[in-house]
């Protein structure tokens, strides 16, 4: 807990070079937040719990949207040109 404390206030103490080094480490702890809140609410019927499942499903679909192709549709089509999420996922590497 101490070396927790004292990383946190030399990040706190150093020139604005800081925000460099930290925001990835907070990019990182915000995107594990954000897959336990989606994990705990997950299948929830309450009104918060069905508004937490659409942004975590939006969020999951901007996720892989935002990954690159690594293969052609060519390479990954199915017979008879069936175009589906697994062909997606073959084109995105996954």
């Amino acid at each position: 807990m101490k070396w927790i404390l004292a990383t946190l206030m030399l990040f706190a103490c150093c020139p604005g070079s800081a925000q460099s080094i930290t925001q990835p480490v907070v990019a990182q702890v915000q995107k594990t937040a954000d897959s336990m809140l989606c994990a705990t609410y997950k299948g929830e019927h309450s009104a918060f719990g069905k508004a937490m499942n659409k942004q975590c499903r939006d969020r999951a679909r901007a996720e892989f949207d935002s990954l690159p192709d690594e293969k052609s549709l060519k390479d990954c089509i199915k017979p008879g040109n069936v175009i589906n999420d697994d062909v997606r996922k073959c084109m995105k590497g996954l």
